[in-house]
């Protein structure tokens, strides 16, 4: 079973790069890639007053997938909590890049999407699942790939379909509970 998941490793790393590239990914700390995207959907009000309607540049957040996966070894609990610490690195560099780069500087609120559950309410993240449709499929057997490829310890069979959820992060919040000089 390792050659089948160190080529598509492979091939996966080779999408990913080219998706980063293709979409002018910029990294944001040591877990994350950020964009300007044009929102498309309803107007959306959060709780902390934010709002965003059609039409508005928000920030595109995605995962690197392979530094998650290079610290895969070792037990789940561990890595788990690697991934936790350079995911909130990830977002303090984000908070103080939102406040000093000009690229970032105008983005009042940024989303992303995940595998996992719903969490992260208590530090600003609001987090819901995708709509059913061919999107959340795809989504689906895509975690489901990169959890194969990936993290294999994580896979445990057919029924273990991971459930997209999108997830929002507002300016506001994000400086309120990663900034550095407030933590």
């Amino acid at each position: 079973m390792r050659q089948p998941r160190a080529l598509a490793r492979n091939v996966l790393d080779v999408v990913d790069e080219i998706y980063r590239r293709r979409h002018r990914l910029r990294p944001v700390g040591p877990m994350l890639y950020v964009a300007r995207a044009r929102y498309r959907g309803p107007h959306r009000q959060f709780a902390d007053g934010t709002r965003l309607a059609p039409g508005d540049t928000y920030g595109e957040l995605h995962f690197d997938n392979s530094r998650i996966a290079a610290l895969g070894e070792g037990s789940r609990s561990r890595t788990g909590v690697r991934i936790g610490r350079l995911l909130r690195d990830s977002f303090a560099t984000l908070a103080e890049a939102s406040s000093a780069d000009p690229g970032l500087r105008d983005l009042d609120s940024f989303h992303g999407v995940t595998w996992l559950r719903e969490h992260g309410g208590r530090v600003g993240f609001v987090s819901e699942p995708l709509p059913d449709g061919l999107r959340r499929r795809l989504l689906a057997l895509h975690f489901r790939l990169l959890r194969w490829v990936f993290a294999p310890s994580l896979h445990t069979g057919v029924r273990d379909t991971p459930a997209p959820r999108s997830f929002w992060l507002t300016r506001n919040e994000l400086l309120a509970n990663f900034r550095r000089d407030s933590a």
